[in-house]
């Protein structure tokens, strides 16, 4: 369940959406995902803890979408997290996913 994850695992947000100067580039990353799969949840949920504003996209409701997912990355495994720097992460961890974060400036 997500109610298992500790915030403290994750570092403060560096910017809040909305807070992040103006430099000509989007904002929000996109999330590939199903409600059904645990690491789907547990990536969202390091993001609303640290108040990323991201677009969710769910297969379930939308399995079309699924092939712009494996264009993205050549696999079929969910979560699929895609940056506005154009980086994406398959599967990551709540470290990797923190890492990634803190350099995009999330």
């Amino acid at each position: 369940m997500i109610s298992d994850i500790s915030t403290d695992a994750f570092a403060s947000p560096l910017t809040v959406a909305g807070d992040a100067p103006s430099t000509g580039r989007p904002e929000r990353l996109t999330v590939y995902g199903a409600e059904w799969c645990r690491d789907c949840r547990r990536s969202k949920a390091v993001l609303d803890v640290r108040r990323v504003d991201y677009v969710y996209v769910d297969l379930v409701a939308e399995p079309e979408r699924a092939d712009e997912a494996e264009a993205l990355t050549g696999r079929k495994q969910i979560p699929v997290l895609v940056f506005p720097d154009g980086e994406h992460l398959v599967e990551p961890t709540n470290a990797e996913l923190c890492e990634k974060l803190d350099r995009a400036g999330l």
